[in-house]
């Protein structure tokens, strides 16, 4: 074979390489660049998920500090006002959606308003229901020891002494005393023990409540009880 054959043939090898080299890269670089736009798509779209759902979160606890805002003008409304019922409607129809709609916060404060509105037209086994699932979602906060109070209230108007003293030594079994309603909570328990001639621990918890929160209005309270027992 001539040189020039020689050198022919090497040349169209290299050229039949360099081609399926390139036809490799030009593949797998293609596939590459169709993963990396599937990957900044994918980054684009969590991103924008994550405003969107911020801006949710945000727009539903505008939401509810509005709703509370037209709850307290509700409370201050007279009962003969023209437009009380239109006020009391549109405030039960919004608290509900909201709760309906929303978590966390906004739900939960939601459900409390509705178990206030109940609780002040006397519908106590609707208000207790309400607070018992705000307690029960949102234990860990200030709403929970405040609903508890306010189911342990429920359950008195409706006769249930002993789901109300359950509910009263919840509060001070779960929260101790670092939670608003312990005075409250103590002086509750101490009530409801006198109601059912327990006057030993009625004593006992009195006590309890003037050695621990001595300033409170609930210890002068106490104070009274305990020269009467």
């Amino acid at each position: 074979m001539s040189d020039k054959k020689k050198d022919t043939d090497q040349l169209t090898g290299v050229q039949k390489i360099e081609s399926a080299m390139n036809r490799f890269l030009a593949k797998y670089l293609k596939a590459g660049a169709v993963v990396l736009i599937v990957i900044i798509v994918a980054i684009i779209g969590l991103g924008i998920g994550s405003s969107v759902s911020k801006k949710s979160k945000q727009a539903q606890f505008d939401q509810i500090d509005q709703l509370q805002s037209a709850y307290q003008a509700y409370a201050v409304m007279d009962s003969e006002d023209a437009s009380y019922q239109k006020a009391y409607d549109d405030l039960v129809s919004g608290l509900k959606a909201l709760e309906a709609k929303s978590k966390g916060y906004p739900a939960q404060k939601a459900t409390y308003t509705l178990g206030m509105l109940a609780f002040e037209k006397e519908e106590y086994q609707e208000a207790l229901d309400a607070f018992k699932k705000v307690y029960d979602s949102a234990k860990q906060t200030y709403l929970g020891s405040l609903a508890l109070a306010n189911a342990a209230a429920s359950a008195e108007n409706l006769g249930n002494d002993s789901l109300a003293l359950e509910y009263w030594t919840r509060i001070i079994d779960e929260y101790g005393f670092t939670a608003a309603e312990s005075p409250k909570a103590l002086f509750g328990q101490a009530r409801l023990q006198q109601k059912s001639d327990n006057l030993d621990l009625a004593k006992a918890t009195l006590q309890q409540l003037v050695d621990q929160f001595p300033t409170s209005e609930f210890a002068k309270l106490a104070t009274n009880s305990l020269a009467v027992l």
